[in-house]
């Protein structure tokens, strides 16, 4: 274990990278001393930040690039704290949220005034240089009080097909589709899976004399009949590969916003299928829709975004319904922002919840300990003192306690405890960090010391951007190995406690 360490005389700028979607994001540079017993050193982190395609206002709100730099160099720096003493691992968590809640009170309105790309970028690399200079691991900052004996590795959803927006002249409403390898003792042995099923995929289509392009996560962009095309190639290959039912997954991002564009649809609560043709449907049609494909295949498990950012009732409709058989994971309408998920899911009962996972994004949050606390809160882990904070801060308690009350919840602690019983699941998300960064992985190697219900998704297995977010999965597996930590995959254990997959019980 690391000794007492001392850092200071902290520097802090940004700079202009290019992004991997062909723009210019923002990279956080710091600087720090570092002393621990005689020696002292100079270290030097860097991470740059997805420029992403989320834009809401709803969520942190980036401003341009030279604004944001000029704002980190006469807003963030000044906040920079003289000296911080690492003690133990979780001190460096607690120095993280002190300095975030700098920002969040003094950004402005989801850090509009100051840019959520100039805090993003500056509190992600103060996390990061506390890490490195205080020589722990990310998988060690939450370790249990009576030692780590098992790690969870995340499950993983690897794009494999891509279509709505991504995709001009598709006839794929549904944006991503996903495979997912459930029955690994390793990561790396799910790493291994997925590389042969993509080769194979890749194989069928040039079999098929189709094209075998990628898009933005390097899943594949081909021609397809309609939205189940690319479900059934997935099933198809699961086939050729020999994988039992109970060995691999399937799954989707919708990301119906996409199809309730006009303040029309939105107003009417009603959806275009335009890719596919198939037209406009009601609320409850595309419930019916999605519930097709969900049962389309008996080990489909989770399904990102059923309904559109501004409707909630749909994703509450489809987790009445179906909540019980598929992981519905929310991501437009709750932008990992505390004051949207503690409502979601704080009700009692499934009928009055909107999903039962919560997509977790840092770009969306603005600074790394928002993000923590996102997830904290949906895997029954928050400290309700510091979640207290921080919507104070940013002047959404008030607002997230009105909306509990018509609920019929008492108060945020019974809220929280709520939730904690309901065993959700947290889903990390790519578009948090770009460049040479390796910051994204840091999430779950973080929080699979403390719960098994973990999910990644950062895109294919190919791609240096989906790679540099993938490897040092392995690299952590590995390091734990040889400490003799027991790790494990999370697999359907890894669902929420009320998701049952029927094949399981026929196994």
């Amino acid at each position: 274990m690391a000794k007492e360490t001392t850092i200071s005389r902290f520097t802090l700028r940004a700079r202009e990278i290019l992004s991997s979607y062909a723009a210019f994001t923002l990279e956080g540079v710091m600087t720090a001393r570092v002393q621990r017993g005689k020696d002292t050193w100079t270290i030097s982190e860097r991470n740059g930040i997805a420029k992403g395609t989320s834009d809401g206002e709803a969520e942190a709100i980036y401003i341009p690039n030279k604004r944001a730099i000029k704002s980190v160099e006469r807003n963030i720096v000044p906040l920079l704290p003289k000296k911080v003493v690492i003690r133990k691992p979780r001190d460096i968590l607690d120095v993280c949220a002190e300095f975030d809640l700098k920002l969040v009170q003094k950004a402005g309105p989801n850090k509009k005034v100051w840019g959520g790309n100039a805090c993003l970028a500056a509190s992600t690399v103060f996390f990061q240089t506390l890490l490195k200079a205080s020589g722990y691991k990310a998988w060690q900052l939450l370790r249990p009080k009576g030692g780590l004996k098992t790690f969870y590795m995340p499950n993983i959803g690897f794009n494999m097909v891509c279509g709505g927006e991504h995709v001009p002249g598709t006839k794929q409403d549904i944006q991503e589709m996903f495979f997912i390898a459930m029955n690994k003792k390793s990561i790396k042995g799910v790493f291994e899976t997925a590389t042969k099923f993509f080769k194979q995929f890749e194989k069928n289509l040039v079999r098929d004399g189709l094209p075998t392009g990628t898009a933005k996560e390097r899943g594949f962009v081909f021609p397809v009949k309609d939205n189940f095309e690319g479900l059934n190639r997935i099933k198809e290959c699961a086939g050729q590969l020999k994988l039992k039912r109970t060995d691999w997954a399937i799954g989707t991002d919708n990301a119906f916003s996409e199809i309730q564009k006009t303040e029309k649809l939105r107003k009417e609560g009603k959806y275009d299928l335009r890719f596919s043709g198939l037209g406009v449907k009601t609320r409850q049609e595309l419930i019916k829709f999605n519930w097709s494909v969900v049962k389309s295949a008996p080990n489909f498990v989770t399904m990102e975004d059923p309904g559109s950012e501004s409707d909630p009732e749909a994703h509450r409709l489809m987790t009445e319904k179906y909540g019980d058989r598929v992981q519905i994971v929310i991501d437009d309408a709750a932008v990992t922002q505390m004051r949207f998920i503690i409502p979601f899911l704080a009700a009692p009962e499934r009928k009055n919840r909107c999903g039962n996972s919560v997509l977790i994004k840092l770009n969306q949050a603005g600074t790394f300990t928002e993000t923590c606390l996102a997830t904290e809160i949906v895997l029954g882990l928050a400290d309700i003192d510091r979640v207290e904070q921080f919507l104070t801060a940013r002047k959404d308690l008030k607002g997230v306690l009105r909306k509990l009350k018509d609920l019929g919840v008492g108060n945020l602690k019974e809220a929280l405890d709520n939730i904690k019983k309901g065993g959700f699941t947290a889903f990390f998300s790519h578009r948090s960090t770009e460049g040479t960064s390796e910051f994204l992985p840091y999430m779950p190697l973080m929080y699979g010391a403390v719960s098994p219900k973990l999910w990644f998704k950062a895109g294919a297995p190919n791609g240096e951007r989906n790679l540099q977010n993938y490897n040092p999965l392995i690299r952590a597996e590995e390091e734990m190995r040889d400490k003799k930590i027991n790790t494990s995959v999370t697999r359907f254990s890894g669902l929420p406690d009320e998701v049952k997959i029927g094949i399981l019980s026929k196994s």
